[in-house]
């Protein structure tokens, strides 16, 4: 007999979040939790969908029902859907919401059930720089009012908790659990394979970026930063891995920039998979929940260059396995990247320093710390089998 019946609600399936979910609801199918995944196809991507086949080998149980990402009359649909499949397939003992979105969702049929509520914002959108005051001022309205059927949040990093404080969560509702990757995963292809596909020799030295060209990403700040060292680098390659809204721009600036020779666009990859083809690692994003892109520079031993923003601080210890810089500071980054660039003995230590950090980040121990919070809130109900 199941411990727990959960019904996780994710709308976001693309990117970390669905890696997250895709990971979290496998590895809690894994310790006889009863798993439930209702999902949107309509933003799906290739991570999430391969990953469909391994939940349903976990046992998860997966119900497709269509979610916008902004907020839209099909949300009534979307909701209803949902209620039916509860009092069809329920009770369960908690709803567990992912992403503004499904959070919402989750919250709302909280208040027609006897489940708890789960939250994981995954970055809050509040934390973004370049949204409109009016929105953040609607956005942060909807969340201190949704606080109060949030029975826990999970942040991924301790810049979202205290945003989470702000929004008007009680403290005591608040859990710290950053993402985590499988540590025992091999990538499936070798640092010459994709050197030569990219076209860079063994000699070069590479700073990769894993990322959506998007602005929360800023990847133009990266080529930017870029631009002002090749001239005492004239053998470094900046390899920027994704697509995006923001790569018409991302490919101007390479040809304004005189920069064809230097940077690799290969498109969407594998993170992992491209990691070990890497030098070092640059995130330049301007606000960030805890990316996966992190977790995987750490577990391959790279180097790190990044802003200060979000997750980067639990796992860029500055001065000892990367850099921080402000986030916008163009001129911060170009200067830690020349640093890394110019000193092969600095680069090997911060590489195994970021090895040794490694173990914090493991999927088993996302689990099993979500499974203990969800332990918590049940009390005794589910304390045993």
């Amino acid at each position: 007999m199941a411990l727990v019946r959960v019904l996780h609600i994710l709308e976001a399936t693309g990117g970390g979040t669905a890696r997250h979910v895709v990971d979290l609801c496998a590895g809690l199918a894994q310790r006889g939790v009863e798993v439930h995944l209702a999902y949107s196809p309509l933003r799906a991507d290739r991570i999430f969908r391969d990953g469909l086949p391994r939940l349903s080998r976990s046992g998860v149980r997966l119900l497709e029902v269509p979610m916008r990402r902004s907020p839209h009359p099909s949300d009534l649909k979307a909701l209803m859907v949902l209620r039916g499949y509860i009092r069809r397939f329920g009770p369960f003992a908690l709803l567990h919401g992912h992403s503004s979105k499904g959070g919402a969702l989750a919250r709302l049929l909280r208040a027609h059930s006897l489940a708890k509520a789960v939250y994981t914002p995954h970055a809050f959108v509040t934390l973004s720089p370049s949204i409109r005051p009016p929105e953040r001022w609607i956005y942060g309205l909807v969340e201190r009012a949704l606080s109060l059927l949030t029975d826990a949040l999970i942040a991924v990093s301790e810049d979202e908790a205290r945003e989470a404080g702000r929004l008007g969560f009680p403290k005591k509702t608040i859990r710290v659990i950053p993402n985590a990757i499988d540590l025992s995963l091999t990538p499936p292809r070798s640092l010459a394979s994709f050197r030569e596909e990219w076209g860079v020799g063994r000699e070069d030295r590479v700073v990769g970026f894993v990322g959506r060209f998007a602005e929360q990403k800023n990847p133009l700040l990266l080529l930017e930063a870029f631009a002002r060292i090749t001239h005492r680098h004239p053998e470094a390659r900046l390899v920027m891995v994704g697509d995006g809204p923001l790569k018409p721009l991302v490919l101007q600036k390479v040809e304004a920039s005189g920069l064809r020779e230097q940077v690799v666009l290969p498109g969407f990859l594998e993170g992992r998979a491209a990691m070990g083809a890497f030098d070092l690692l640059a995130l330049s994003s301007d606000y960030e929940g805890f990316p996966y892109v992190l977790s995987e520079a750490i577990a391959a031993g790279l180097p790190v260059v990044a802003t200060a923003v979000g997750g980067t601080e639990m796992a860029v210890m500055n001065g000892q396995n990367g850099f921080l810089v402000k986030p916008g500071d163009v001129e911060g980054f170009a200067r830690a990247l020349d640093r890394l660039l110019s000193d092969d003995v600095l680069r090997q230590r911060f590489a195994q320093r970021s090895l040794e950090l490694a173990p914090r980040f493991s999927v088993g121990r996302m689990v099993e710390d979500t499974l203990a919070l969800y332990h918590a809130l049940l009390g005794d109900r589910h304390a045993g089998s």
